[in-house]
């Protein structure tokens, strides 16, 4: 098939590169089984996040992408290696459909239950910037939150003050240093650990739980943490125990999801 040639093709050759570059940890590979229908599901920080996943089996994964990559100047790519459209807008049954039909044929499908990469966005960070307008320039406001400022944990700060659990004092100063607040609070004993490890990840969509009780696949759990960055020294792809929905309905198989990459987060 002309997909899996292209597939293999970039991953023959960009794996060993890509490895070397970044100094990449893989942890538990061999929880990935070498053949049958599996879903390989993941958290989400990074464009690249599947490419650690790439380099950890052989087999061809066909990946969830949005509509806008395929329209990109990369979409060529996306289309040569078997990426899977999704178009939320106006087809957002297709990719489903689609990847029902790869599991079907033994397949491997890679997609990241988040549906969204977890990190604050142009207009998230321009909707917070109009509380501190006054104080700073956005500028100023953008380099202060950070790149490494998390959407789950920004959303879970609106959370409390919504509720009108913290001031809009203590709102703002939050916002600015949404990791370390979060962190104060579970140390002092305000909000519970299970409570902090819950704001590390967005709700999961159900797609994966439900595509794989449709088709009898093996769900297998991973999470990249670290830096892409040359050399890096931290930077880690860990698989978790995989699993079969079965029997168990699907909220209850989604929790177990999430828990399982959460967990991989925590440890690695």
């Amino acid at each position: 098939m002309l997909k899996e040639f292209g597939y293999q093709t970039g991953r023959v050759i960009g794996s060993p590169l890509f490895k070397h570059y970044f100094n990449l940890k893989i942890i538990n590979q061999d929880n990935i089984p070498k053949k049958g229908p599996i879903l390989l599901c993941g958290n989400h920080l990074h464009v690249w996040d599947q490419f650690p996943v790439i380099c950890s089996t052989s087999r061809t994964t066909h990946w969830l992408a949005k509509k806008e990559y395929f329209d990109s100047n990369m979409g060529i790519l996306f289309k040569a290696t078997g990426a899977i459209c999704v178009d939320r807008e106006n087809n957002p049954k297709a990719s489903e459909k689609e990847s029902i039909e790869y599991l079907n044929n033994g397949r491997a499908i890679g997609l990241f239950p988040e549906g969204t990469r977890n990190i604050l966005k142009s207009e998230k960070i321009e909707e917070l910037y109009k509380i501190f307008s006054n104080d700073m320039s956005y500028t100023e406001f953008k380099e202060t939150i950070g790149k490494k400022a998390l959407l789950s944990q920004i959303l879970y700060i609106e959370e409390l003050y919504n509720n009108g659990k913290i001031t809009i004092e203590k709102y703002k100063d939050a916002i600015l240093q949404s990791k370390q607040y979060l962190l104060n609070l579970k140390d002092n004993k305000i909000i519970t650990e299970s409570e902090y490890d819950n704001t590390l990840l967005l709700p999961f969509k159900y797609g994966a739980v439900s595509m794989a009780k449709k088709t009898d696949s093996i769900i297998v759990p991973f999470a990249v943490t670290g830096n892409y960055v040359k050399n890096s020294d931290n930077l880690v792809v860990s698989f978790g125990e995989p699993f079969k929905v079965l029997d168990t309905d699907l909220e209850n198989a989604n929790q177990k999801l999430r828990q399982s990459v959460l967990q991989l987060i925590k440890k690695y």
